[in-house]
C-alpha cells in the first residue's frame, strides 16, 4: 500500500509541474523552489474533486477520504483537497501519540492546560521541545482530547472551542499556533468552521477568543486566514465597535489582501455615523486610525470625505482618545479647500483660534519652567 501512495503521489507531481505559488523566498532573499512534498501539499489542498490516481489508494485510504469529504459536503471549494491532507495527517497523528506515550505530559494537556500552572508547563513543553513532532504531538491532545483514540474519524470536535474560551488553556492554543508550522494548525481552522460563521465572529468578540482568532491571522496558512478573512467581514462594523474585536480588525487589515480592506474601508464609510456615538466612538475610531496608516492615498481620501461629509463628527472625534488621533491623520489627507473645512469643523474658528490656543500652551510652559 506503501508503494501504491507513493506511485500516486509521484503520478501528481510529474502531471502537475510546481508553479509560481510554489516558490518560496529565502532569508537571503532569493527565490527558491519549495520541497516537491510541500508543493504537493499545498496544490492538492485547492483540489475540489477526486484525481484520477484516488483509485489506487488503499480501500481503506479511500473509504476514509470519501467520509471526511461528505462530512465536509464535498461539493463545496476545495473538498476533496483538505479531507485527503486531513486523513493523511490522522494517520501520522496516531504513529506521534505511541512515540510520546511515555512523555509526562502524554494524555494530560487538556487538563493542564485549564489550570494556571499546567497551562505554564505545557508551554514550556512547546517551547523546549526538539522537534517538530514533539510539539505536533502536545497540539494533537487539544484536537483528539487527552491523546484519546478516535478511531481515525476526520472532523472529530476536539477542545479548541473550550481552550479557546478558556482563561488558562487559551495560552496553550496561542502557544501552539505560534509554534507549529502553518500546515499543522488545520485542526484548529476546521473546529472553528464547524462552529459556524457566526460563532467565528462571536470568537472574535472574546475576551480570549480575540487572542486565538488574531494569532491564526498571524501565523495560519494563507487560504485558510483568507476565508477567515471574508467570514469576520460580514459582521465588520459589529465586531469594529467591540471593546475586543476592534483589536482583531486592526490586525485583519496588515494580512488582508486590498480587496478585503477595501470591503471594510466601504463599511466604514457606510456607517461612519457609529463614530458619533459615545459608547461606539473609540473602538470603530482606532479601526480607522489603523485603516488610515495602511490604506492606498486614493482610499483614504475617500474615507476623510466621508467623515467630513457629517456635520459636526469631526468636533466629536477630536474628544476622543483614538478618535482625536483619526482626525489629525483627516487633516493630514485632506488638501485645498476641503482641508480648511475639516481645519474649521474641527478647532470651530480659523487659524485665529488655533494660534490663540498655541500661544496659551507656550505661555503655561514657560511658567512651569520658571
Amino acid at each position: 500500500s506503501q508503494h501504491l501512495l507513493g506511485f500516486a503521489l509521484c503520478s501528481f507531481l510529474l502531471m502537475h509541474p510546481p508553479q509560481s505559488d510554489d516558490v518560496e523566498s529565502s532569508p537571503l532573499g532569493c527565490r527558491q523552489q519549495a520541497h516537491p512534498l510541500q508543493a504537493l501539499s499545498s496544490r492538492l489542498r485547492f483540489a475540489s474533486e477526486a484525481p484520477s490516481w484516488v483509485g489506487y489508494l488503499p480501500q481503506e485510504l479511500q473509504d476514509k477520504i470519501s467520509t471526511s469529504a461528505a462530512a465536509r459536503q464535498l461539493g463545496q471549494l476545495h473538498g476533496f483537497g483538505i479531507a485527503f491532507e486531513t486523513v493523511m495527517k490522522e494517520k501520522g497523528s496516531g504513529q506521534l501519540r505511541a512515540l510520546h506515550s511515555g512523555a509526562w505530559w502524554s494524555q494530560r494537556v487538556w487538563s493542564l492546560s485549564r489550570d494556571s500552572k499546567g497551562c505554564r508547563e505545557v508551554q514550556q513543553v512547546l517551547e523546549e521541545a526538539q522537534e517538530q513532532d514533539e510539539r505536533l504531538a502536545v497540539a494533537l491532545e487539544l484536537r483528539d482530547g487527552d491523546g484519546a483514540d478516535k478511531g481515525g474519524v476526520a472532523f472529530c470536535p476536539g477542545h479548541v472551542w473550550e481552550a479557546l474560551r478558556d482563561p488558562f488553556a487559551n495560552y496553550v492554543l496561542q502557544k501552539c499556533i505560534t509554534v507549529l508550522c502553518r500546515d499543522d494548525l488545520t485542526f484548529v481552522f476546521q473546529e472553528l468552521q464547524q462552529k459556524g460563521p457566526e460563532m467565528i465572529q462571536q470568537a472574535a468578540r472574546h475576551k480570549y477568543g480575540c487572542r486565538i482568532i488574531q494569532r491564526l491571522l498571524e501565523c495560519g496558512p494563507a487560504d485558510q486566514v483568507n476565508d477567515l478573512i471574508d467570514c469576520l467581514l460580514h459582521d465588520a462594523i459589529n465586531i469594529c465597535a467591540h471593546p475586543y474585536g476592534n483589536y482583531v480588525m486592526q490586525n485583519l487589515l496588515d494580512q488582508s489582501t486590498r480587496e478585503q480592506r477595501r470591503r471594510l474601508l466601504h463599511s466604514l464609510m457606510d456607517n461612519v455615523t457609529l463614530v458619533g456615538n459615545e459608547n461606539e466612538n473609540v473602538y470603530v475610531s482606532a479601526v480607522m486610525v489603523k485603516i488610515m496608516s495602511v490604506a492606498q492615498r486614493e482610499e483614504k481620501v475617500q474615507l476623510a470625505r466621508a467623515l467630513l461629509r457629517v456635520p459636526g463628527l469631526l468636533r466629536k472625534m477630536g474628544s476622543t482618545r483614538h478618535g482625536h488621533q483619526a482626525a489629525k491623520k483627516v487633516l493630514k489627507t485632506l488638501t485645498g479647500s476641503e482641508h480648511e473645512e475639516a481645519r474649521f469643523q474641527l478647532y470651530g474658528g480659523g487659524e485665529a483660534t488655533v494660534e490663540s490656543r498655541r500661544k496659551a500652551a507656550r505661555a503655561r510652559r514657560s511658567e512651569t519652567q520658571a
